[in-house]
């Protein structure tokens, strides 16, 4: 995770964005723009932002995954910048935003990964990982690449990849657990840690780090979780028990520190729109992060896309995948939006880089391909069928939401509102 910041004003708000990089500032001048980067470092690995190359300079927030690893992001993004133009987005292996300044051929370019796992806000020629450093300000959408002319700010705006929804044909899950594991380990930086709860998402993650045999420290909020459930997933992981004092504490430090973001919830059967501060889910992970780096940790695996890629309408067994598939409205946008915006803004507080195994594009794919009667099979099928290979604790077809609160108070009624 970095933060970055590239804009006229000398007085831009910066003090959300630092927070995502506390390990080093940097700061480069061209033309009439200020571009400021906030390097949080990844197991000893240190890449100097802003990169430079030529008349081309670029910040880079995410990670980019090769075998081996490469080690220098911005590096491979501008050398496949100059091998592929404005294109180059679509042969990035990772989690991703991207400004590139190209002042040869006077133009940005911005881009973000399939699903807009790192937040990436534009105005005009000013480009920022959060709105609040540059006042009004629009954010890309996930999957985007914006060409916007230095001069004029014209900007062309296209789609960076796509999936295939045409070819749903395949008769077994080998394929999709075998880049599941992939993606898993590629992701499992050392030192990594796990919020683990005793639902499918992050179980399956988890299941995959221990057949892997991949070093990772977990952590839970009580909350309502079955607890000897999570006993059974981890006898070596941490659980956290939020009383109420500590509920109250954490938002009240989120509310002075965290960027802030809305997202629709259903309250009683009426939607209404939502502060994340309001969701006890964020001071839990709130919590985790803190305890993680504070024992050295800076890299998290997270379970989000579990619910929207493998249980795209969230209502299990009512809801089975169509003969005819096309992209649903919480694919990319909608509550992976939200979602995503909940992990990073909580975890871009404390530092900390969140990596997404579910958003994997050969994981998506692959489970895209999976035939219809495979998909329907059961409850997120192909992470039920890894789980029982392995011999992994689930409870089967238990959906089991992270939603952290003392014992004895219960959050309003809620649940996550549906787009489609």
């Amino acid at each position: 995770m970095s933060g970055f910041l590239v804009t006229r004003d000398p007085a831009a708000e910066r003090r959300f964005i630092a927070r995502r990089g506390p390990d080093l500032e940097q700061t480069l001048e061209v033309e009439e723009y200020r571009f400021t980067h906030y390097l949080v470092e990844v197991a000893g690995r240190h890449t100097s932002q802003p990169f430079v190359d030529g008349n081309v300079v670029c910040v880079f927030d995410g990670e980019i995954y090769g075998d081996p690893p490469a080690g220098n992001d911005p590096a491979i993004v501008t050398s496949l910048y100059r091998r592929h133009g404005d294109s180059f987005a679509q042969h990035i292996d990772g989690e991703f935003a991207v400004a590139l300044y190209d002042f040869r051929r006077r133009i940005l370019v911005l881009a973000t990964d399939p699903f807009g796992t790192k937040p990436l806000f534009r105005r005009g020629t000013e480009v920022a990982s959060y709105a609040s450093g540059l006042g009004e300000a629009e954010r890309v959408p996930p999957n985007t690449i914006i060409v916007a002319d230095l001069d004029d700010a014209d900007a062309r705006i296209r789609a960076g990849m796509s999936f295939d929804f045409d070819h749903q044909e395949k008769g077994h899950y080998d394929d999709w657990i075998a880049a599941f594991e992939g993606a898993v380990r590629k992701r499992a930086a050392g030192g990594c840690y796990l919020p683990l709860s005793a639902g499918y998402d992050s179980g399956g993650i988890a299941c995959a780090l221990r057949r892997l045999a991949l070093p990772c420290k977990t952590y839970s909020v009580e909350g309502e979780e079955n607890l000897s459930l999570l006993a059974e997933r981890d006898r070596g992981g941490e659980i956290l028990r939020m009383g109420a004092a500590e509920l109250a504490a954490w938002k009240a430090f989120l509310g002075v520190h965290c960027e802030r973001a809305t997202y629709g919830v259903l309250r009683d059967g009426v939607p209404h729109e939502c502060s994340m501060l309001e969701d006890n889910a964020t001071s839990g992970l709130a919590w985790i992060h803190s305890r993680a780096r504070a024992e050295g940790h800076a890299v998290f695996l997270s379970g989000q896309g579990g619910d929207e890629i493998l249980d795209a309408r969230r209502d299990w067994p009512g809801y089975r995948f169509p003969e005819r598939l096309q992209p649903w409205p919480d694919f990319s946008g909608g509550f992976q939006a939200a979602y995503l915006t909940k992990e990073e803004f909580v975890a871009g507080v404390f530092g900390a880089e969140g990596r997404y195994p579910y958003l994997d594009r050969a994981v998506v794919q692959e489970f895209l391909w999976l035939g219809v009667a495979l998909k329907n099979r059961e409850y997120k099928a192909p992470l039920h069928e890894y789980m029982t290979r392995c011999g992994y604790p689930f409870e089967r077809g238990v959906k089991t939401g992270f939603c952290p609160f003392p014992p004895g108070q219960k959050p309003w009624s809620w649940t996550k509102a549906r787009t489609g």
